[in-house]
C-alpha cells in the first residue's frame, strides 16, 4: 500500500455529484467518512426522482447537501460542488461505486497532496466493461480547487462533457492516470430498465461529442447528425448515423468509447 501523505495542511473535500444513485450511495458516503484524509464532504443531488435524497438527508450533519430541483448535469453538479468547497484539494467520486476503498482513496489523493502533479485520474483497473481506454473519462478525479476556479462558469454548462472539458485545462504532462485495482460501478443496464439505460448512455455520450466539437469547432452538418444520435432506436442505425459524421475526433469517440462496446441487445 502506498505510504500514506499527509494532507490534513490541504484540507481534502469530497464532492459527490448524485442522480437517481439510492442503490449505492450510501455505501459511498459511508467510506468517504471513515477515511482520515478527507476533511468535507459535499453531496450535490442533481434533481434525484428516487430516494437518493433520502438517503443522503440520513446523514444529517455529517454531509452538506446542496439539493438541486432539476436536473442540471453533471458538470453543472460539480462546479457548485467546488463553489461550495472549502479545501485546497476537491476529489471527485461518483456515487454509483459499490465498492470504493480507503486504499483506492489513498492512491488518488497522493499524487496531488505529494505535489507531483496537477490532475489526477482514477481509472478501474482490469475491468471488462471499463477498458482503460475509458480512462479518460473517469469520474474518479483529483485537483487543487484553485486550478479549477476560474473555469466555473464553462464547467456549468458542460453536462456530461464534463471530463471532457476538465481534460482540456491541463496539459498531458499535468496529469497523471492511477488504475485503481477492482473498483467497481454499477452499469447503466444494473440501475434502470433497459428504456431509460440507453436513452442516458446516448444523451451523455451526444453530450461529450457536443463538448469535443466545442473545443474543435463543430460544422451544421455534424451539429445536426449528432441531435439524431439521441433517437436512435437499434444498433444498426446508430452506426449508419456515425458514419456520416465529418469531425474526426467525434467520429473516433463513437467508434472507440460507444459503438466497440455496445451491443444490440441494450435497446431491448
Amino acid at each position: 500500500m502506498d505510504k500514506i501523505a499527509n494532507t490534513k495542511k490541504n484540507v481534502v473535500s469530497a464532492i459527490v455529484p448524485v442522480f437517481n444513485e439510492e442503490r449505492t450511495v450510501s455505501g459511498v458516503i459511508e467510506t468517504l467518512l471513515k477515511n482520515p484524509l478527507i476533511d468535507e464532504i459535499i453531496c450535490i443531488n442533481d434533481g434525484s426522482t428516487d430516494d437518493s435524497l433520502k438517503k443522503l438527508k440520513n446523514f444529517k450533519n455529517r454531509i452538506k447537501i446542496i439539493s438541486l430541483r432539476k436536473n442540471k448535469g453533471k458538470g453543472f453538479a460539480l462546479a457548485k460542488g467546488i463553489k461550495n468547497a472549502n479545501g485546497k484539494i476537491v476529489l471527485f467520486i461518483d456515487a454509483d461505486l459499490v465498492n470504493l476503498s480507503d486504499a483506492h482513496l489513498e492512491k488518488l489523493l497522493n499524487p496531488i497532496s505529494n505535489k507531483e502533479t496537477k490532475a489526477v485520474l482514477g481509472y478501474p483497473a482490469k475491468n471488462e466493461y471499463f477498458p482503460e481506454i475509458f480512462s479518460k473519462l473517469t469520474g474518479e478525479r483529483v485537483y487543487y480547487r484553485k486550478d479549477l476556479i476560474p473555469h466555473l462558469a464553462k464547467m456549468s454548462q458542460t453536462r456530461f462533457g464534463v471530463e471532457v472539458f476538465l481534460n482540456s485545462l491541463f496539459k498531458e504532462k499535468e496529469i497523471k492516470k492511477i488504475p485503481l485495482k477492482h473498483l467497481k460501478g454499477l452499469l447503466k443496464y444494473e440501475k434502470r430498465k433497459s428504456s431509460d439505460a440507453i436513452t442516458e448512455y446516448l444523451n451523455e455520450a451526444v453530450e461529450i461529442a457536443l463538448e469535443i466539437g466545442r473545443k474543435e469547432g463543430l460544422l451544421p452538418a455534424d451539429k445536426k447528425i449528432i441531435s439524431k444520435l439521441r433517437k436512435v432506436s437499434n444498433l444498426n442505425e446508430l452506426k449508419k448515423t456515425v458514419e456520416k459524421l465529418y469531425n474526426k475526433s467525434i467520429k473516433q469517440f463513437f467508434e472507440k468509447y460507444i459503438l466497440k462496446y455496445m451491443r444490440s441487445d441494450f435497446f431491448k
